[in-house]
């Protein structure tokens, strides 16, 4: 079963952002987008798995607050936060 979990880590002294779905593994292979912005892709699947964001302060704060990545996403909650959604729905 594949881990679809959002793992996030933030290095403060390089001031980069890691996201990776699951885990991060080792040996997958690297698509540099621009100077700030790099997918981790595995070679295998062709999935990515990641993406990584360099001088992430500097591009995703003050007016750059909400910057986009080159990632479309959809949010599914787990088990335990969908049951609390359908309860707070069903409350309002």
């Amino acid at each position: 079963m594949k881990n679809n979990k959002l793992t996030f880590g933030y290095d403060k002294e390089v001031d980069v952002l890691y996201i990776s779905l699951g885990k991060p593994k080792k040996g997958m292979q690297y698509l540099e987008l621009n100077n700030n912005q790099i997918l981790r892709v595995d070679p295998k699947t062709k999935e990515i798995v990641g993406i990584t964001l360099i001088d992430f302060s500097k591009h995703f704060s003050g007016d750059h607050y909400f910057n986009k990545i080159p990632v479309n996403a959809s949010f599914i909650p787990d088990e335990k936060i969908a049951h609390l959604v359908e309860k707070q729905m069903q409350s309002a």
